[in-house]
């Protein structure tokens, strides 16, 4: 049984080299796969690096960009500080308007050369704007049509680089996933034999265990009946020394007996011949009990020594037994020790293989972080891009609603001197028609007629003005429809009242008093 548990073990043992071999080429494959995702995620990690100066190109070609926005911003802000001066002319050019409604007669040919000025500054001022316009939008087109393409470009080689990027990392990921999955499964079941075998042989050691306690209760049953064998034999030497002990004593009053009986010769007693009787009697008897005690004695020492022989050659056989079992425990101890160390070893390398595994992953989910960092800052640019893209129109935006304030400006301008010129032309035509005596300038006169009653008296004063001149139908027809529009807007629009009641005082020639009378009112 002992070789063929030497078999048993001998050939698990090769089985299991075997099995490590395997193991072990397995173990060269998955690394050489390893090596191959590290040479292909070093290729990567290079591609990445190649999209990173490309995208910091692009960001120092958007730092350019943005320095040419500014500069368009510097450009815009002096021509909207152009507009202001423009503006900030025109309410000059309002008030030298109001100033010269209220003294028309002084101003009207420097009026008239610096509203010629103001025109020619406005054309000037025109052609500059609508120059630099058109400058910045060619511009800003060739840049927006550049930046299009080059947006475009780029997108389209990022998404075909990350897409194919991005299968071959999921290929690579699949494949070396299913082989480490196919080892990890191949090195479960191999385990599971393993602790299966263990698990056999520790039943295989608790049976030779049992066998082992069954054969030292029956060595401490042998031993304890040779003790007592051993303890019969010396109470049979211990009766053997006392019948011993008896027959010295018995011989030793025999022969004290022998000697009273020749030293009493002559003494009455029993004859001699009775005496010698009883002496061969007890001498018979005693001489059978001592044979019957030697052959007792003899066949106990004989037991004796054949149970000593026996309980040897048991105790030999025994301890040969113990021996063999202790030498197969010993190695099957020491082959469970090889196992669990192989078992160990196995555990080790599935435990590399799985840190392998893991930091394999943890690369790929770098390298996918990094492809989505790129994805977020070409995400940026593209902000940015649509960014100016909207500031460019916000511009546009300004420059146009410049244009539409110029327009109104322009409108309100020539509304400005329309009314002016007609302010003109009534003043004029009621300044002909105007009786003497009448108004503010009546009261003139009388003032002046009181200062100069002699001039009055002699009748040497200036002749008065016709009371009813000659007017054409026409301009009386313009100044009635003038006033009437004048009246409609007074009218109609609350905020314009103020400025129409210095018309309307102008044209119907109302004194200082009413004028502010009037204008309190309103």
């Amino acid at each position: 049984r002992i070789e063929e548990l030497r078999d048993i073990h001998r050939l698990e043992a090769k089985s299991q080299t075997e099995q490590i071999d395997k193991l072990k080429a397995q173990i060269d494959e998955a690394e050489a796969l390893l090596r191959g995702l590290q040479s292909s995620t070093s290729r990567a990690e290079e591609d990445s690096a190649k999209r990173k100066a490309e995208i910091e190109r692009l960001q120092t070609e958007m730092e350019r960009m943005k320095g040419t926005v500014k500069d368009e911003e510097e450009k815009r802000v002096k021509a909207v500080g152009l507009l202001k001066t423009v503006r900030q002319k025109l309410v000059k050019a309002e008030k030298d308007r109001d100033d010269a409604l209220r003294e028309i007669q002084g101003v009207k040919d420097k009026e008239k050369g610096e509203l010629e000025k103001e025109r020619a500054e406005k054309a000037d001022l025109k052609r500059e704007v609508e120059r630099a316009n058109a400058e910045r939008e060619t511009a800003l087109k060739g840049l927006k049509a550049h930046f299009d393409k080059e947006i475009a470009a780029l997108k389209e080689k990022h998404e075909k680089e990350l897409a194919a990027m991005k299968g071959q990392f999921e290929l690579e990921a699949i494949t070396t996933k299913t082989s480490l999955a196919r080892d990890i499964e191949s090195r479960d079941s191999r385990i599971a034999n393993l602790e299966s075998l263990v698990r056999s042989l520790e039943g295989e050691k608790d049976e030779f265990f049992d066998q082992l306690q069954l054969r030292q209760a029956e060595l401490e049953s042998s031993r304890s009946r040779l003790e007592s064998l051993e303890g019969q034999t010396t109470e049979f030497q211990y009766q053997l020394r006392e019948t011993n002990d008896r027959i010295a004593l018995l011989t030793e009053e025999l022969s004290d007996a022998r000697r009273e009986q020749e030293t009493r010769p002559f003494n009455i007693g029993p004859s001699a011949e009775e005496v010698s009787r009883l002496l061969s009697a007890a001498e018979s008897k005693y001489e059978a009990r001592i044979s019957d005690l030697r052959n007792r004695l003899s066949t106990v020492e004989r037991e004796r020594e054949e149970g000593d022989a026996l309980w040897s050659r048991k105790l030999a056989d025994k301890s040969r037994e113990l021996d063999s079992m202790r030498d197969t425990l010993n190695s099957s101890a020491r082959s469970r020790e090889q196992e669990s160390e192989n078992v160990g070893a196995l555990k080790e390398e599935i435990d590399r293989l799985k840190e392998e595994v893991l930091a394999s992953q943890l690369r790929i989910s770098d390298m996918r972080a990094q492809a989505d960092r790129a994805l977020e800052t070409e995400n940026g640019l593209k902000s940015q891009i649509s960014d100016l893209n909207t500031r460019v129109t916000a511009l546009q935006q300004i420059v146009e609603d410049g244009k539409v304030r110029e327009a109104q400006l322009r409108a309100h301008n020539k509304t400005l001197r329309e009314e002016l010129r007609k302010v003109q032309s009534s003043a004029a035509l009621l300044e002909r028609q105007r009786n003497p005596g009448v108004g503010y300038w009546a009261s003139r006169q009388d003032v002046n007629g009181e200062r100069s009653p002699r001039s009055s008296i002699d009748g040497r004063d200036s002749p008065s003005r016709p009371s009813s001149p000659a007017l054409s139908q026409s301009d009386e027809e313009i100044n009635i429809e003038y006033l009437r529009n004048v009246i409609l807007q007074f009218l109609e629009h609350k905020e314009m009242r103020p400025h129409l009641v210095r018309i309307l005082s102008t044209i119907l020639r109302f004194t200082p008093q009413e004028t502010r009378r009037l204008v309190s009112k309103v």
